[in-house]
């Protein structure tokens, strides 16, 4: 793969110390669109739809004021930053119930949900289900543990807040293009390292016997002069140990280096999401995390996110050994 500046677009490669104080990543709705959001969900529930907000579709949740806007914020993501933050949806006046069917709705205009577990679930709920991060049957968002710099399986990942936590929970996303760039600048030694790639472990092969992917997949790849990342360090090390093939040190130098710079102060941008708060991520610039945090006591008040998985209509152009990113096939019956 050429060395080059030229795969990187310029408006992704954004560092978070330029980014915060400024507005042009936060986008709040007018008052009419709040009131065209209103306007939809009544005609979903007038029809007498299934109360499930994934029965709701584009056609049958028309915003015909907010959808220019969605499509110009939806290329911003896919050309541009990489990421928005949608504000302004009014907690008092939408439930949670109104609010989900409203994020599903937004989405539907965004791009087309895909799984997000073996169970086939289109809308994720992200909170704490007592569960201990790391062991095998457990992902880190059913925890209140951090979650470090990652990637998703899909183009773009929605997240809505319902609820916040007592205290904790910070969401942060950095610009994967900006790191790039830096480690190109400081330590091109490593970049050869995070271009070949890692074996990940069963949840990126989840049809493989071994529970590893047969190739290694690239942190870094191009494909048609497009720079793409990749980057889950958990399943990559994890793969490393059921291949018995342990991680070599510049290995584990180049991972640790794309982890520390996404978590440097000056490349990360933090936001705290509050109810009716919607963030959407390109998966292919952008990494996100989330800090640890203490819930409230009471199950009514404690800390809920729905996510959701789409596939952009216009997909981007990827190397052939980039690796899933349509979702996790389902393959389970739910519980």
């Amino acid at each position: 793969m050429p060395d080059n500046a030229a795969a990187v677009v310029r408006a992704s490669a954004w560092r978070g110390a330029d980014l915060a104080g400024t507005e042009g990543w936060s986008h709040r709705l007018t008052d009419s669109e709040v009131e065209e959001l209103a306007a939809a969900l009544r005609r979903v529930r007038s029809r007498g739809l299934p109360a499930t907000a994934t029965a709701i579709t584009r056609t049958g949740f028309p915003l015909p004021g907010l959808a220019p806007r969605l499509a110009a914020l939806l290329e911003e993501a896919r050309t541009g930053r990489g990421f928005f933050l949608l504000t302004g949806l009014p907690p008092d006046r939408f439930g949670e119930e109104d609010r989900e069917a409203v994020f599903w709705g937004i989405g539907t205009h965004l791009g087309r949900p895909v799984s997000q577990n073996s169970h086939g679930d289109l809308l994720g709920r992200v909170m704490d289900e007592g569960r201990t991060y790391g062991s095998a049957s457990t992902r880190g968002y059913q925890t209140r543990a951090r979650l470090d710099f990652h990637t998703d399986r899909c183009d773009l990942v929605g997240l809505l807040c319902q609820r916040r936590a007592k205290e904790g929970g910070l969401s942060s996303v950095v610009s994967t293009m900006a790191v790039h760039e830096e480690i190109r600048r400081t330590r091109p030694d490593l970049l050869p390292i995070l271009r070949r790639g890692f074996h990940y472990s069963e949840r990126e092969a989840a049809d493989n016997p071994a529970g590893v992917s047969p190739r290694a997949i690239p942190v870094f790849s191009e494909h048609a002069g497009v720079l793409s990342c990749r980057f889950i360090r958990n399943p990559i090390e994890t793969g490393a140990q059921r291949r018995g093939v342990p991680l070599t040190g510049p290995e584990r130098e180049a991972l640790e280096l794309v982890s520390a710079l996404c978590a440097r102060e000056d490349m990360r941008l933090d936001m705290m999401l509050e109810p009716g708060d919607m963030q959407f991520c390109n998966n292919y610039t952008t990494a996100h995390a989330r800090t640890e945090f203490e819930d409230w006591p009471e199950p009514g008040r404690r800390r809920l996110m729905l996510r959701l998985w789409l596939s952009f209509e216009e997909r981007r152009p990827l190397a052939p050994d980039f690796g899933e990113h349509d979702g996790i096939p389902a393959r389970l019956q739910s519980a």
